[in-house]
């Protein structure tokens, strides 16, 4: 028994041809489906890279920390004799070409200081004490650096605010 099969849309069945269309819709969801999966195993893959390093970057902020103190108790170098200025400036100059290499290094990574200029955010400040200021709810100053790592807050700035 050798039967011809016909096309569908040849003048054959009218129920194989709804079943081909049921197939070839059914084919396609799935092709959908995968190219979304595709670009959404794609996006988390994207999101894990860019906070990988979470950890070891939230290690490093102590040194960082201390980094900028050290560079705020600069000692002064005025009234010493010419040549122990000149030294203790020379090293100054590469203790400031190590804060900058620092801090490209850390903006590389997508970590950025959290600016503490204005009014207080709870987001992005955490309040650690109050002093008697001209307007309310503005910091007055910095006790520790916040810092943010692609736009999420790593951690926040500690700040006095005015009362």
């Amino acid at each position: 028994m050798n039967e011809e099969v016909s096309h569908p849309r040849e003048g054959g069945d009218p129920e194989s041809c709804a079943k081909c269309e049921e197939y070839l819709a059914g084919w396609k969801r799935a092709q959908a489906d995968y190219q979304n999966l595709k670009k959404e195993s794609e996006r988390e893959k994207a999101e894990f890279a860019k906070y990988a390093n979470e950890r070891l970057l939230s290690d490093l902020l102590p040194a960082l920390d201390q980094f900028g103190l050290a560079l705020r108790f600069i000692p002064d170098t005025a009234t010493l004799p010419e040549e122990e200025k000149k030294k203790w400036n020379n090293w100054l100059t590469g203790i400031k070409a190590v804060a900058t290499l620092w801090e490209q290094a850390a903006k590389s990574a997508g970590l950025e200081r959290i600016s503490t200029e204005g009014a207080f955010d709870p987001t992005k400040h955490e309040a650690v004490g109050e002093e008697e200021g001209e307007e309310s709810g503005t910091i007055i100053r910095t006790m520790q650096d916040g810092w943010m790592l692609n736009g999420k807050v790593l951690r926040p700035s500690k700040v006095i605010i005015s009362k």
